[in-house]
């Protein structure tokens, strides 16, 4: 990327929004060092998220835009995901996974997908699953839904990924969400809002729309989320919560997709969109390169 590019960005990325926050800060809040490499590389999802959302700032409508949102993680000493795109609309609070060119690749499959600390019974870190989980009831039921998924992908031999979905991540962000949820000091932020958790991922020529895999971990993971809020989270005061999955070229033509808040993306984001657009023309995802 030359200096002028790199400037301009820049400039975005230290603007102050009426708050005086600014989006360089939520990056360097973030767990995953973007700005000192990731954001910078040609093929760059968080760069590519980034030209896609952040013209939303400031727009009618919506409450919050924030990037590398870090989310409660258990309490097993490491440290929460990060979501790429956390939107807060008047009705909606929209969790965004983002993918350009990423290939996932399942070689883990039969060791293990997640840590212990995710589904292990007994203590891990000294600490019980109930107490890993922040002594939510639901951990038994979370614990559950890995091991069936973990089965089902050893039993539909998912192991040479060359689409997007990462299960192991989406699992983490699942966890982490049903977390923020449960917490008392966000209550007065959920109250009378949808959740959602989006993947949104570019489509390359040749791949056909959502994957096996991920349809059927939406359908598991929905009824998870149904079965948990039922049982344990219906006086916490949101609408509902669900999974779903769209690409970029969806909601580029639909911003609505994501909340009927969202009318459009803000100015210039189709220009700003075309660097990837002309460096995914005519490849796949198994085979891409940096042009």
């Amino acid at each position: 990327m030359d200096k002028k590019k790199k400037r301009d960005y820049l400039v975005r990325l230290l603007t102050p929004d009426k708050s005086g926050d600014c989006f360089v800060f939520q990056f360097l809040e973030g767990d995953g060092n973007e700005l000192q490499k990731k954001f910078w590389a040609p093929n760059s999802s968080s760069r590519m998220a980034f030209e896609l959302y952040s013209g939303l700032r400031g727009m009618a409508g919506i409450n919050d835009l924030r990037f590398e949102f870090q989310l409660p993680g258990l309490k097993s000493g490491g440290k929460g995901p990060n979501m790429d795109v956390l939107i807060e609309t008047a009705h909606d609070l929209i969790f965004i996974e983002s993918k350009f060119s990423e290939k996932a690749n399942l070689h883990y499959i039969d060791n293990n997908y997640l840590s212990k600390a995710y589904y292990y019974d007994g203590l891990h870190g000294k600490k019980t699953l109930k107490e890993r989980f922040h002594k939510n009831e639901w951990a038994t039921d979370f614990a559950g839904f890995c091991k069936e998924w973990e089965e089902e992908m050893v039993l539909n031999g998912w192991h040479d990924g060359c689409d997007w979905f990462e299960p192991k991540q989406e699992t983490c962000h699942l966890s982490g969400i049903l977390l923020f949820l449960f917490k008392e000091k966000n209550a007065e932020r959920i109250k009378g809002k949808r959740i959602r958790l989006f993947n949104v991922y570019w489509r390359f020529d040749g791949q056909d729309g959502n994957p096996s895999m991920s349809q059927r971990f939406e359908e598991k993971a929905n009824t998870l989320i149904e079965k948990i809020i039922s049982q344990y989270g219906s006086n916490l005061g949101f609408v509902d919560f669900e999974i779903g999955c769209y690409t970029v070229q969806d909601i580029r033509k639909n911003p609505e997709l994501l909340s009927p808040d969202i009318h459009n993306l803000g100015i210039n984001v189709e220009e700003r969109l075309k660097e990837f657009d002309n460096l995914a023309n005519g490849q796949t995802r198994r085979k891409f390169r940096v042009k």
